[in-house]
């Protein structure tokens, strides 16, 4: 929309305590990958999930500990402003061309896995 990129992506599973902020993170760096790429603003993200999964086993820690949690305020990201071009990113780029500037975290919450 004019010169805003949105992205909207659609997750057909996920477990949530598990899965989801990884899932998330990769949606947001691909909206500023490509709206640098083609010259536009970085605009929202949003994720769609059609089924999502908190097992039994996660049920207490998600309610008890996850949700009580006041969020912090969001990191920013900062993109080598030499990548261009999808050939770029394909070729020469690495980790060494993305910083996180502002990152806070809570102490890692231990979920089992379940199947």
């Amino acid at each position: 929309m004019g010169d805003t990129l949105y992205l909207t992506s659609y997750q057909r599973s996920c477990d949530v305590p598990l899965g989801l902020n990884f899932n998330q993170i990769q949606c947001f760096v691909l909206l500023a990958l490509v709206a640098q790429i083609t010259g536009h603003k970085a605009g929202k993200a949003y994720h769609k999930i059609v089924n999502a999964h908190i097992y039994e086993n996660q049920l207490e820690l998600m309610r008890d500990v996850q949700l009580k949690r006041e969020p912090f305020e969001s990191p920013s990201l900062t993109i080598n402003p030499d990548i261009k071009t999808l050939e770029d990113i394909e070729t020469w780029v690495s980790t060494d061309d993305f910083e996180v500037h502002g990152y806070q975290c809570h102490e890692a919450i231990k979920y089992p896995f379940a199947v």
